[in-house]
């Protein structure tokens, strides 16, 4: 694992170090590495919890962290009281990770840590990414994009280590299932959250729920919700029998959906971006 002690030579120049942790893979495989690297006394994960978060992944942060000697805190971010993010322009993520790292800074200043990593990797430079603008505004620092770690390399090198969620599907926040220009709520979170809850039940690994809404003309003008299921290629065979549809209908109705589609191209993540002219945000590249 040359590629590894690469990360952890790079990682011991710094002395204590915060983690942003997600719960996913990514930031786990940089926590590990900060542990290995500096020591638990001088490394501390910190997850930032908001309504954008679902449930199941805050619940699982404190026994990742755990499960590798990680020191974990979790803090509150409000990038739902900001109309910057609210109002889902196509730089939401911008506004989201400049409150999440405002909060770091504060943190790291007043426990007396000296950097902050986050999980960003190389392949992340190939997709519209705003957050990470807000990244190096802050002055975060991104190991896994210095030392170009790819996902797959990643996920190669933490299955050697035995972290348990190296084979995790990606999971994006909630906001990122409602198209640009929609305005983000907690109730069309909660909405998509528990949506995602009635797919991962019936088995299936890596899915979306896409939520969309239109105004209807007719007598009561009433705002129809729309639940756009993407899926894995891998996956669709299986969800395409009569009785799993009908299942996965009524349910989605029974939470507050009008109308439930299949994607028959599959999921595909950023797929909300694919009309965004990178002029028109932050252009990222990996030169």
């Amino acid at each position: 694992m040359l590629k590894y002690e690469e990360l952890k030579t790079y990682i011991k120049q710094f002395n204590k170090v915060i983690v942003a942790f997600s719960g996913g893979i990514d930031s786990y495989f940089v926590l590990k590495a900060a542990v290995d690297s500096l020591g638990s006394d001088n490394v501390l994960a910190v997850t930032g919890d908001s309504p954008s978060l679902k449930e199941s992944e805050k619940g699982q942060t404190a026994s990742l962290a755990k499960s590798i000697r990680a020191n974990h805190r979790v803090i509150f971010t409000k990038e739902m009281s900001d109309p910057n993010y609210y109002n889902n322009p196509v730089n939401r993520c911008f506004f989201c990770k400049d409150e999440l790292y405002k909060k770091l800074i504060e943190l790291k200043d007043k426990l007396k840590y000296d950097t902050i990593f986050d999980g960003t990797n190389y392949d992340d430079m190939s997709d519209y990414r705003p957050g990470y603008q807000a990244s190096k505004n802050h002055n975060i620092v991104s190991p896994l994009v210095e030392l170009k770690f790819t996902k797959d390399k990643i996920r190669k090198i933490s299955k050697e280590l035995g972290l348990v969620i190296w084979d995790k599907p990606s999971s994006p926040c909630l906001s990122s299932r409602i198209p640009y220009g929609q305005k983000v709520t907690i109730e069309k979170l909660s909405l998509i959250e528990k949506a995602e809850e009635v797919l991962k039940s019936l088995g299936f690994k890596e899915y979306r729920v896409r939520h969309f809404e239109i105004f209807s003309k007719g007598d009561e003008g009433k705002i129809l919700k729309f639940a756009k299921i993407d899926i894995d290629r891998s996956e669709i065979d299986n969800f395409l029998n009569n009785k799993l549809i009908d299942d996965v209908n009524f349910k989605l109705k029974s939470i507050g959906y009008d109308f439930v589609t299949l994607d028959m191209g599959g999921l595909k993540s950023g797929s909300l971006n694919v009309k965004i002219n990178q002029k028109d945000g932050f252009p990222l590249s990996r030169e």
